[in-house]
């Protein structure tokens, strides 16, 4: 499956392009894009045969990487800028190496002291931008909504945890966080993938945790009623959940119930396969699959991974389906 296109890697690191200085020495790079929960990630695999990295090119923590990848003469996929969060060096029987790997979150962010807050009936947009800033990141996307509730973790696990309680993603992307509805998934920048088109390919069909029917209850103090709301998404060997949410009114009870199953449910039928490289791969893009037979149908990129290295380039991704109008 040759393309005739020569792969390419623009590597900039504390805003200087090392690509020439790199290429003799690089055996391959990663790029990992995740669209829920994960911070993207790179690992760069060098040779340190000349003793390099011992001295003056040892990578420290918290450095600057910014990387493009592709093909000459064609579209490049700018992964974004990274900053280092592990070195190691290793040697033996074989080459001594270098590999470098770096977050797209800073790792100071990430590990920053747990934060306990309660947010009682706050503005979303309020609450997002807050911790987004703590971050050193942009908030943007559907922020829409008000929300009550404890902050008892970091920031970063803080809001995957808002938006899955929201029924929405939060996708790290450069130095933007981006929120958008579950029920978007699939209808991004949507690609049709075809059978002849695929290096190799696993299909897993997950049925432990699936979710089909989930019920929200809250007892309103003022009313001295209970309030609750069911979404039954007759899924087929699903269980049942009961959860006690605030909410306002019964319909607000049963579309956190959805909300809910939706977030439980993105593990289903599951695709892992490899592809020639290709940039327009990203997490969070709609792909349509063919030649598969029953499992011909519209997915999500839940992960793409994006290999460059003396097999060439390649990108690998798994695919989940979108939860059910």
């Amino acid at each position: 499956m040759e393309t005739g296109l020569k792969p390419k890697t623009v590597i900039t690191y504390e805003g200087k392009d090392v690509s020439g200085d790199f290429a003799p020495i690089l055996r391959g790079m990663t790029f990992k894009d995740f669209l829920d929960g994960r911070a993207g990630e790179i690992e760069i695999d060098l040779s340190n045969r000349e003793g390099l990295f011992w001295a003056d090119w040892y990578p420290d923590i918290d450095d600057e990487i910014h990387i493009l990848m592709g093909y000459e003469g064609g579209e490049m996929l700018d992964a974004g800028i990274f900053w280092v969060d592990e070195v190691s060096l290793s040697g033996g029987g074989a080459e001594d190496a270098c590999r470098i790997r770096a977050l797209l979150l800073r790792s100071s962010g990430l590990g920053a002291p747990v934060q306990r807050r309660n947010h009682a009936g706050r503005a979303v947009a309020d609450i997002v931008n807050e911790v987004a800033e703590t971050l050193g990141c942009r908030a943007r996307g559907d922020l829409s909504g008000t929300w009550s509730g404890i902050q008892n973790e970091t920031g970063f696990r803080f809001l995957n945890r808002l938006a899955c309680e929201l029924g929405r993603i939060c996708k790290v992307e450069g130095t933007d966080l981006i929120f958008y509805p579950i029920q978007q998934l699939g209808q991004i920048g949507q690609l049709e993938i075809k059978r002849g088109d695929v290096i190799d390919y696993d299909v897993k069909d997950i049925a432990a945790g699936r979710l089909s029917k989930c019920t929200v209850k809250w007892w309103d103090r003022k009313s001295k009623k209970q309030i609750s709301g069911t979404y039954d998404a007759r899924i087929k060997g699903g269980g049942e959940a009961v959860r006690w949410e605030e909410v306002k009114s019964s319909s607000e009870a049963r579309q956190k119930a959805r909300d809910y199953i939706a977030d439980r449910n993105k593990s289903g039928v599951e695709f892992s396969l490899t592809l020639l490289g290709d940039v327009r791969l990203r997490a969070g893009v709609g792909v349509r699959m063919s030649g598969f037979g029953r499992f011909d149908d519209l997915y999500y990129i839940s992960e793409a991974t994006h290999s460059d290295s003396s097999s060439g380039y390649t990108t690998r991704v798994t695919l989940q389906k979108p939860p059910a109008k």
